[in-house]
């Protein structure tokens, strides 16, 4: 079974971890692959006591493996990440605090893993429908440069599968300093004035990007640009917009003044993200 690419769970049987468990399983029935539910403890239990303890209605889950393994949990959570294609998971586990970005075990994953993670904080209302999860409106922010845009192959997968409706975000400051990565696309000069610019600039910006989503004529996508705090923008354009989904790339560097932005949008965002790291 674990020859087969797999949605990974990690459950420490905690509500607040639970969280990430309808989504684990949407995804799962999503891509048609199993769940591989991860908990990580030095005490060994036996597998009715395990299914006792995580909170699970076997009789309700697509196929899954259950596993417990002992060691430090981030580590183990990263080392069995290599059979799976994507990580979900909660924000917070059993000490659950809101107020901080993430929990300890949830913030060392996500600094270290390789594949996407979707992260689900316990105080999210996501939209069910038949019990399960399925993103209609995701929202990508981009950066204007290739490294950023070429990342996001994993979210375009789940984009074939849901048919969502995109929207591609552009976002203009005044504190941003002028991407100098070859092939970015800087914003157009008059930018108080996009109608002088606009068609122009939106049709190269599309070329550029367009890519990630060029074999797949189905998706509607939308492109904005909006002028201010990128973070600030990003989640009041989530919230007006109704986006279930924002996905994010991001270079893995948690340590101020890194991923300001991509850190407030997860604190304060209604709707989960999904993190894909460029390497």
């Amino acid at each position: 079974m674990k020859s087969e690419k797999m949605i990974l769970l990690p459950l420490d049987g905690s509500e607040a971890s639970l969280s990430a468990l309808l989504p684990a399983k949407s995804m799962a029935i999503l891509f048609n692959i199993p769940i591989y539910i991860l908990y990580v403890s030095d005490k060994e239990l036996k597998r009715e006591e395990l299914i006792d303890k995580l909170k699970l209605d076997t009789g309700d889950l697509p196929r899954f493996l259950l596993v417990q393994k002992t060691g430090n949990p981030a580590d183990v959570i990263i080392s069995e990440s290599q059979c799976a294609k994507y990580i979900v998971m909660g924000t917070h586990g059993e000490t659950a605090n809101l107020n901080e970005l993430t929990g300890a075990v949830s913030k060392e994953v996500l600094k270290r893993s390789k594949i996407p993670v979707l992260l689900i904080r316990p105080d999210m209302k996501l939209p069910f429908q038949d019990n399960i999860w399925k993103p209609k409106k995701v929202l990508i922010p981009l950066n204007g440069t290739l490294g950023a845009s070429h990342t996001l192959g994993p979210v375009v997968e789940i984009l074939t599968l849901t048919s969502a409706e995109v929207d591609l975000l552009h976002i203009v400051t005044s504190k941003a300093e002028i991407p100098t990565e070859p092939g970015c696309l800087t914003t157009p000069y008059y930018v108080d004035f996009p109608q002088l610019e606009w068609t122009s600039w939106s049709k190269e910006f599309i070329r550029r990007f367009g890519p990630i989503l060029h074999n797949h004529n189905h998706i509607k996508f939308n492109l904005s640009l909006l002028c201010g705090d990128p973070a600030d923008e990003i989640i009041l354009f989530a919230d007006k917009n109704h986006n279930d989904l924002i996905a994010m790339t991001w270079h893995g560097n948690l340590v101020e003044p890194h991923a300001s932005i991509l850190k407030k949008v997860m604190l304060q965002s209604h709707c989960p993200c999904l993190l894909v790291r460029i390497v």
